[in-house]
């Protein structure tokens, strides 16, 4: 209904999601890993988060659970992100 805020750039962060490895599609929508409720115990590192990958781009207080070398993200004190979404928005605002 667009009640819900939105994130300006959710298409270039879905992008992103579409060219992971952990993507996964079950039932014709684009998951980050297996759907959560199928694999409830994982890893967001190698497993995924679970969440459906256009839903998650499209929230503007979600992060991607990798960082560009596929490690774990993380966000410092001061509130910087490395995951994949924030690291290729840094990049493309230098």
């Amino acid at each position: 209904m667009g009640l819900l805020p939105t994130r300006v750039n959710w298409a270039a962060r879905a992008s992103l999601c579409e060219q992971c490895p952990l993507r996964r599609v079950h039932r014709g929508v684009s998951y980050c890993g297996q759907p959560f409720f199928e694999n409830v115990n994982r890893d967001p590192v190698t497993d995924g988060c679970g969440c459906p990958t256009r839903a998650k781009a499209k929230d503007p207080a979600e992060h991607c659970p990798l960082s560009a070398r596929y490690t774990a993200a993380t966000t410092t004190p001061d509130g910087h992100c490395n995951c994949k979404w924030c690291a290729s928005t840094a990049s493309t605002l230098s």
